[in-house]
C-alpha cells in the first residue's frame, strides 16, 4: 500500500498582521477580510491547493507533497 502524500502549507494570508511572524511559507497581507479570501481564493484557483481557515484572521494554503510513485 503506498503513503497518502503529506501536505505541506506554502503560503499564508492574513488580515491581521500580528497574527503571524515570518517563516518558511509567504505571507500575504491584506487589508480586510474580504481581501483576504479573495486573495486566497485566487492563489487557490492558480494553484489548486486547498485553504484552511484558522478563524483567527489567518487562511494556510496547502498543496500535498509529490509522492514517488511505486511499481
Amino acid at each position: 500500500m503506498a503513503d497518502s502524500p503529506s501536505p505541506v502549507m506554502f503560503a499564508v494570508v492574513t488580515s491581521k498582521r500580528d497574527a503571524v511572524s515570518d517563516g518558511m511559507a509567504p505571507i500575504f497581507y491584506a487589508e480586510d477580510d474580504q481581501e483576504r479570501d479573495r486573495i486566497a481564493m485566487w492563489i487557490c484557483r492558480i494553484t489548486n491547493a486547498n485553504v484552511h481557515d484558522l478563524h483567527n484572521g489567518v487562511l494556510i494554503l496547502t498543496t500535498n507533497a509529490a509522492g514517488q510513485a511505486s511499481g
